[in-house]
């Protein structure tokens, strides 16, 4: 212990064999050091998260509308094209599909839950006030889903569609 506090405070005093040896160590340890973080840097750049992470966020403030709205817009004309159509299995396909948008916002927003259900326990009136409407249109589109029997007229899938719509513009997505 006495020879450790003797080299802390005068490295020379010590034998100059123990002195190289520590330096050698030393040299390995922060080569090793080097390039351990010159990999991380390689793997964060070669993996696209740092894209990912800040990039995409600076790219998307400096836009006039973001990367989800554009994509949300485009999927949500499809859907609603959808509703209006005769064939029923049209319109049981963009109840689905609505739901199936909403769900995915909501775990990008955070929300996480495997179904919209689950995403909705976490979420409070004051962000979605419709949210008992879109618990009971999220029930209606389980039913739709698992009973193969389920008759979608065109007004209720219109008023379902609708309510979905209203939580996107709620949560100021569309």
């Amino acid at each position: 212990m006495e020879d450790l506090l003797q080299y802390l405070i005068e490295p020379e005093s010590l034998d100059p064999g123990i002195f190289r040896m520590i330096n050698f160590v030393r040299y390995i340890f922060s080569t090793l050091g080097d390039a351990m973080f010159i990999t991380i840097i390689y793997f964060i750049v070669r993996t696209g998260m740092l894209e990912e992470k800040y990039f995409k966020d600076i790219s998307e403030f400096t836009k006039t509308s973001a990367y989800q709205d554009i994509k949300i817009s485009k999927n949500w004309a499809k859907i609603k094209e959808k509703v209006g159509r005769e064939d029923e299995s049209d319109r049981k396909l963009a109840v689905i599909e609505a739901d199936n948008v909403l769900t995915s916002v909501l775990n990008d927003m955070g929300y996480e839950g495997e179904t919209l259900e689950e995403s909705l326990t976490e979420i409070g009136k004051e962000i979605l006030p419709n949210k008992k409407e879109l618990l009971s249109v999220h029930k209606k589109r389980r039913d739709l889903v698992y009973d193969p029997n389920y008759e979608l007229s065109e007004e209720e899938a219109g008023e379902m569609i609708e309510t979905y719509e209203q939580t996107l513009k709620d949560l100021q997505l569309i």
